[in-house]
């Protein structure tokens, strides 16, 4: 079957491409940010960007996954002689390890939130 060839790689790379890209974008802004305020700028500020940056980079991930994984379901149901019981575990996974990955994010992102770490930086928005 060419689904346990190639989607775990893919999911892996899609991973790998997403969040790079978000730290990347993420340490741009923090020296951005820092720059425009230097006085006032620490490096709780900058792990709060930071943490924000990955929140979103998360998020983006969960959803690629959500959307190639039904991709994979729907072909499967529709074209493919693999029957669906087969599948349905394999697609299921990758959704709960970047639904784990989301939620964990998502609870240290609202508790910096909560510790109200986002001041300055949204007073720079």
């Amino acid at each position: 079957m060419m689904y346990l060839d190639v989607v775990p790689v893919f999911e892996i790379m899609l991973y790998s491409l997403v969040v790079l890209l978000f730290v990347v974008t993420g340490m741009l802004n923090v020296k951005d940010l820092q720059s425009m305020s230097q006085d006032k700028w620490t490096r709780q500020d900058s792990a709060a960007l930071m943490l924000r940056t990955l929140f979103y980079a998360f998020l983006l991930n969960f959803l690629l996954t959500l959307v190639i994984d039904a991709g994979i379901l729907v072909f499967t149901v529709l074209w493919s002689s693999a029957s669906l019981q087969r599948v349905l575990p394999l697609a299921v996974l990758p959704l709960q390890v970047s639904f784990g990955m989301l939620l964990l994010m998502g609870v240290t992102y609202g508790l910096a939130r909560w510790k109200e770490w986002y001041d300055l930086i949204d007073a720079e928005y």
